[in-house]
């Protein structure tokens, strides 16, 4: 998804995008939960520019499922996407000694403002979506997947789903600390 910053105009611009599920499954491959996409994703963007800075406005909808971390019953769900985002041009950033720094991925663990959270830097006359939509998607991602609130899991003995029935297994964990005082008989 790649929009050319001449193509907007003083009205702005409205750009719809379907987001195949083979790129969307592309997409959610670093996260470790276990998404993936059930169908395409619809995107709508708009796009506003003012001065030589680019206002991104998107929505979307991501069709996934997963398993449930506790019980792996598959697990649907319709995840929405908004964000609002600001893409300024490169040279805009410039350190002390004249040279543009490189703010199109911020460090992990470095240090930016919060004003620079909702900044994204584009160069030339084209602005990429595809790693702003991968982010967006990430960070609407539920934590990890569960069916149910409520969901009970499965047996640590037996692997029963314990949201269909209770298998009468002893799940009980006995404290280490106190192991060796099963070993001594009373009389």
């Amino acid at each position: 998804m790649r929009v050319n910053i001449d193509e907007i105009k003083e009205a702005g611009l409205d750009r719809h995008w379907d987001v195949a599920r083979e790129v969307l499954d592309s997409m959610l491959q670093g996260d470790r939960s276990g998404w993936r996409a059930r169908g395409p994703a619809h995107v709508d963007l708009r796009f506003d520019k003012v001065d030589r800075r680019v206002l991104v406005k998107g929505s979307a909808r991501a069709e996934l499922s997963a398993e449930c971390s506790r019980c792996l019953v598959p697990v649907e769900s319709d995840v929405p996407v908004e964000f609002t985002l600001t893409m300024v041009p490169a040279d805009e950033y410039q350190d002390e000694g004249g040279e543009a720094e490189d703010k199109s991925h911020h460090p992990v663990g470095g240090s930016f403002g919060p004003e620079d959270a909702e900044e994204d830097v584009y160069t030339g006359k084209v602005i990429d979506l595809d790693p702003v939509l991968r982010e967006q998607v990430l960070l609407a991602l539920p934590g990890y997947p569960v069916c149910q609130e409520g969901c009970r899991g499965l047996c640590s003995v037996c692997g029963a789903n314990l949201n269909e029935r209770e298998c009468g297994c002893d799940r009980k964990v006995p404290d280490p600390r106190w192991a060796g005082l099963a070993k001594v008989k009373l009389q």
